[in-house]
């Protein structure tokens, strides 16, 4: 799931660059012969993929052992190797999220890159969607053996075959960055592309020879090297459920002192896996988006500047020169504040998950609930390819925001004012100031109106507010007559003002699939905000602190009943009396009709025959 989200992107934009660089290749074709072709290298690294996959299927066992198995050779072995757990591990997550990581370059080559190329066949239109389909699980497929090394319980078949496999990984991609490119005459900053796969896999390679090492050791030394599994209970909940059952400290919030903290660390809290892979995804594709938008907006401009210079009269070419430069200018540097929003975005995420999932904990939340448990369960599959593709498209609108502002900027201050216009920018902003202030004055003599004329004095001095009760009715009849008018000639401005507001904070909020973009009541309407509130749910069923710790006390009372080698001390007679209570109770509640057959019911059935309700009633005075 965490690979095949980053294709919604705007493919205008990337397909222009695919060309572009064709263009290069095209170029350079006589002088420079590429021994590498990553291309190929995605679809024979099919190969090793699914032998390593088969390999730790093998390795892995059964947890069940089926009756139809017995009668094969395999006996408990070909067991379903988990690649990583979205839900409830809190281990590895930066390798997880490195393993991710690694898969971004491939991601854009395949997605923007068609696929159907390399196998020399052209796709009919219908069959787009499909190809698509086929190119994400090839990718998933061929990084399937990062996740599984990483998981498996065979730590030194894992990590020796995770090293070689990311080890072979990283060395192609570094020599197809490396080669030809001095004589190629590609952009500098398509140089920096692959980095964060580079990285990522270079940090696969060393986090894979550290377990191999370990592993070694602990062989050497004749330790047991277990592999211990994901405890149900981890330690941050555990400390969750001590500081719940210790009283509050008294803290003395006037003297305490005023400190503006960026981050506040809590101990009591741990982000889960899923979502440090969600943003370890979510930077990297940012990363690589901008740098294609740096790449390909020079050749789109200097396109558009030879279409409207050879349509526009040579009289004006000048003029024309000057706005299309400033448009240039303008779009360049409203990247950069775009792709920091988009940044501050993605903390903003992980910042709104552990207030939700705290709000969660304790019963205050008011986030509504997406449907049925099936719908839920795939909001919850789809959080984390939806994140991506809201947070690029998100970059993207924000990118076209900042540049009209940008332009309003130039074109209304700055050009005005270089043009000795000064003072007509002053006296255009000057009445612009002056209908708001007073319209701002307007609303605010009618707060104070109602506040010392129209409004009864207060109940008692002891109360904040003045009581909801009108005051001098013949006043406030002519007072909201005479402003009947002016409140629809206002209104008209309001209403400009709140479809404007709505547009901006409707492309400023995209990327934030943690706020509702519609109103309270059609929050179902918004599938952004329904993922995120369906992955909530499922996080919060699966990891909510007081349920594991109850469901930890139960298995480890079973575990210590197999262990115990005296007594059993649930042989007394007073726990046998209680279960067989229990088991009394549990046969009435499915079988309610065995009440009458009762000794203390016998004489009332024989009496007179019982309707439903008093067979009800007669039940739960029975339980009681």
């Amino acid at each position: 799931m965490c690979y095949v989200s980053v294709g919604v992107a705007p493919s205008s934009i990337y397909r222009s660059n695919v060309t572009a660089s064709n263009d290069s290749n095209s170029q350079i074709s006589s002088t420079c012969s590429k021994t590498i072709r990553i291309e190929l290298f995605v679809h024979y690294s099919l190969i090793p993929a699914v032998l390593i996959t088969i390999t730790l299927s093998y390795l892995q066992r059964q947890e069940k052992h089926e009756k139809t198995i017995e009668k094969t050779p395999l006996g408990k072995r070909f067991g379903i190797v988990v690649p990583v757990n979205f839900i409830s591990s809190y281990s590895n997550r930066w390798s997880y999220g490195a393993a991710c990581g690694a898969t971004a370059t491939t991601v854009f080559l395949l997605f923007f890159n068609e696929y159907s190329n390399y196998f020399n066949f052209v796709a009919p239109t219908w069959a787009k969607a499909l190809v698509y389909l086929l190119s994400a699980l090839e990718v998933g497929m061929d990084y399937y053996p990062f996740f599984a090394c990483l998981s498996t319980d065979r730590r030194l078949v894992g990590s020796t075959l995770g090293f070689c496999y990311s080890l072979c990984w990283f060395c192609v991609q570094l020599a197809d960055l490396l080669q030809c490119q001095r004589l190629a005459h590609t952009s500098v900053i398509l140089l920096f592309t692959p980095i964060p796969s580079l990285a990522c896999c270079l940090f696969l390679v060393g986090r894979f020879l550290q377990l191999l090492i370990m592993t070694v050791l602990s062989i050497y030394r004749q330790m047991e090297s277990k592999d211990e599994e994901e405890p149900l209970l981890p330690l941050h909940l555990t400390n969750y459920v001590r500081h719940l059952l210790q009283p509050a400290p008294e803290t003395n919030e006037q003297n305490a002192p005023q400190r503006w903290k960026i981050y506040t660390w809590d101990m009591h809290f741990k982000f889960p896996t899923r979502i440090i892979v969600t943003a370890v995804l979510c930077l990297t594709c940012l990363y690589n988006f901008v740098l294609v938008d740096l790449f390909v907006s020079p050749k789109a401009v200097k396109g558009l500047d030879r279409w409207i210079l050879g349509t526009v009269n040579l009289s004006y070419s000048d003029q024309t020169k000057g706005v299309l430069l400033r448009l240039r200018a303008c779009w360049f540097y409203s990247t950069f504040p775009s792709a920091f929003t988009s940044v501050i975005f993605v903390l903003h995420v992980l910042a709104s998950y552990r207030k939700e999932m705290k709000k969660l904990y304790k019963g205050d939340s008011d986030i509504p609930s997406t449907g049925r448990p099936a719908v839920i369960l795939a909001a919850s599959i789809r959080y984390t390819g939806n994140q991506i593709a809201y947070l690029l498209w998100g970059y993207f609108l924000l990118h076209i925001m900042f540049f009209l502002i940008s332009l309003i900027i130039t074109f209304w201050f700055v050009v005005p004012i270089k043009e000795g216009k000064g003072t007509l920018v002053l006296q255009i902003f000057g009445y612009a100031v002056l209908g708001m202030v007073i319209m701002i004055a307007v609303i605010v003599a009618q707060i104070l109106a109602a506040q010392f004329i129209f409004l009864q004095d207060k109940i008692s001095s002891s109360d904040k507010n003045k009581p909801l009760a009108i005051n001098n009715r013949r006043g406030f009849q002519n007072f909201s007559y005479f402003f009947m008018f002016y409140s629809a000639i206002l209104g008209f401005g309001a209403c400009l003002v709140r479809v404007l507001f709505n547009v901006l904070l409707g492309s400023w909020l995209l990327a934030r699939i943690d706020r509702p973009l519609f109103p309270k009541g059609y929050e179902g309407a918004d599938i952004g905000y329904s993922t995120w509130t369906g992955m909530l749910q499922v996080d919060l069923y699966h990891t909510h602190p007081i349920v594991l710790s109850f469901c930890h006390i139960l298995t480890q009372g079973v575990k210590s009943r197999k262990h115990h080698t005296g007594p059993d001390v649930l042989q007394d007679c007073g726990n046998k009396q209680r279960r067989a209570k229990w088991h009394l109770a549990y046969t009435l509640i499915k079988n309610p009709t065995l009440i009458l057959y009762r000794k203390s019911n016998v004489c009332h059935s024989r009496s007179y025959p019982l309707s439903k309700d008093v067979l009800h009633q007669l039940l739960i005075n029975t339980l009681q």
